[in-house]
């Protein structure tokens, strides 16, 4: 026994690693173990490479909702909102912890395609599996902002799983689990009827269509999902169908450019897993047979997953082509979960040990070489592109926190302003946001004199200085700035942003 413990003390890192990974009784533990590394090497590179920006648009817009829960916003449904209230309601609100809510929305979601993937291949195969996801950079890179398209990543993985378990075998459980995954993403966003659409169509393209959908399994789903997505189609109705509004307004520029969009559409779904399909073709070198066998498996279980993971990718292009929607293939962000088991399901596929090793180095290698260009590519943001007014907006936000603390005790009661910079600066004042593209100004006026708050502009946002001239018009206590912003990096000058801001004082008295 002493011998084998100091055998493996003495093997490198990475044959350790593995080891962990293919023992049954420590693989759970380690799987998690390397997803928590991976979200902290992935915390780690954005916050060091946006370090000469503020937060996203996207992300300052979810903190403004996650203050107010409501059953549907002018954009989007609500679940994103209310995962970032509940993230908020455990940990403090700051940038680094918003990248941390992206990076464990993104290692759950892994996890949940690890599980998916044990139920279908062997471990070994489902370790190269996962691997082979984090060459998408829609496990990475582009989840690392997190939005309405970012909290599918899970509810897709969530609904995919319980779905074939539902499937496979009779039951209440995971049909109900199904439907209410399911309506979880469509409150993500409405995209996900493409999810729907797929899991529904694969359903009945399955020669076990009979048994499938003579069992209460669908109807369930279909009650469940109608019963979580009930409340948001009551406040659709009431606020007029505002965030559909939104999804409708994405519309080619005629048949034309439509087709031309589509075909972007697809070939973006091709090129973001690219590098995967790569790796996997390398280092698997699939055979004729083996690829004409995973394109339409044997198995009925198997050629189902197959034609979901289709379904899910291809489907919106006709949809698309026949109402002239642009789609984008960013939209596909969370479609990709079940690609390792089509790729590595069939028994004329080989993973052997040296593969598997090839695949987890070169995955641990990628995002740590990632992880040290963080630097460099704060440097190249920095020094090469000019700064927003919103990415600025904690510059700002000081400026506004310093002037108002020398007038008055009160906490500032509100931000107002163009939609942008306002939430972002009221995301690092924390309070409330109004955009004077969707207020009604004597509303507005009312409100901000009775709390007070703070009107935001970039100087040279004419329109947005007039609006708030109107707002401040006949107030008592008005204050007045126009500030230039800048933020160096490394002891490199940044660009500059010119900001005003006009403080209006709340009733009471002053300090």
């Amino acid at each position: 026994m002493t011998s084998l413990a100091t055998s493996r003390t003495r093997l490198p890192l990475i044959d350790r690693w593995i080891a962990a990974l293919l023992d049954p009784q420590r693989q759970e533990r380690t799987v998690v173990l390397s997803l928590a590394v991976y979200a902290a090497i992935w915390t780690a590179y954005r916050t060091i490479a946006t370090w000469p920006r503020d937060v996203h648009a996207d992300v300052s817009e979810l903190y403004a909702w996650s203050r107010h829960l409501a059953f549907g916003y002018d954009k989007h449904p609500p679940f994103s909102a209310l995962v970032t209230r509940a993230w908020f309601s455990v940990v403090p609100v700051s940038d680094v912890t918003f990248h941390l809510l992206a990076t464990v929305n993104i290692a759950l979601t892994l996890y949940i395609a690890w599980r998916t993937m044990r139920r279908y291949l062997a471990p070994e195969k489902a370790l190269f599996g996962l691997a082979l996801l984090t060459f998408i950079p829609f496990f990475n890179f582009i989840a690392l902002k997190y939005n309405a398209n970012a909290v599918l990543l899970p509810l897709w993985a969530l609904t995919i799983y319980c779905f074939l378990r539902a499937f496979e075998a009779r039951g209440w459980l995971w049909p109900a689990l199904a439907g209410l995954f399911a309506g979880a993403a469509m409150l993500g966003k409405y995209w996900s009827i493409v999810l729907v659409g797929a899991l529904g169509l694969g359903a009945l393209l399955d020669a076990r269509r009979g048994r499938f959908f003579a069992s209460p399994a669908p109807w369930l789903m279909i009650v469940v999902g109608g019963l979580v997505l009930a409340p948001h189609l009551a406040w659709l109705v009431e606020h007029r169908f505002p965030s559909f509004a939104y999804a409708a307004a994405h519309e080619s520029d005629g048949l034309l450019h439509n087709a031309r969009d589509t075909l972007s559409y697809l070939a973006g779904c091709v090129g973001y897993a690219a590098l995967a399909l790569i790796v996997w073709a390398v280092l698997l070198r699939p055979s004729r047979a083996a690829l004409a066998e995973s394109a339409w498996p044997a198995d009925p279980q198997r050629r189902l997953i197959f034609t979901v993971q289709l379904l899910m990718l291809v489907a919106p292009a006709p949809v698309a082509l026949l109402t002239g929607v642009r789609i984008v293939p960013l939209w596909a962000m969370p479609a990709y979960t079940l690609l390792p088991i089509v790729l590595l399901s069939s028994p004329l596929i080989e993973v052997s040990r040296a593969a598997l090793r090839k695949v987890l180095i070169g995955a641990a290698a990628l995002a740590l070489a990632i992880l040290a260009a963080a630097p460099g590519v704060a440097v190249v943001i920095h020094t090469t592109n000019a700064p927003e007014p919103y990415e600025y907006a904690s510059l700002l936000a000081d400026d506004i926190a310093k002037e108002w603390q020398r007038h008055s005790s009160q906490r500032i009661g509100l931000v107002a302003g163009e939609t942008v910079l306002a939430e972002t600066t009221a995301y690092y004042l924390r309070t409330d946001t109004r955009a004077f593209e969707t207020s009604d100004i004597a509303a507005l006026k009312a409100e901000i004199t009775a709390r007070g708050g703070a009107l935001v502009c970039s100087a040279a946002d004419q329109p947005c200085l007039a609006k708030a001239e109107q707002i401040v018009a006949g107030q008592k206590q008005i204050l007045r700035s126009k500030v230039w912003l800048s933020r160096p990096l490394f002891g490199l000058a940044g660009g500059t942003v010119q900001d005003v801001f006009f403080l209006v004082l709340p009733e009471g008295p002053a300090k």
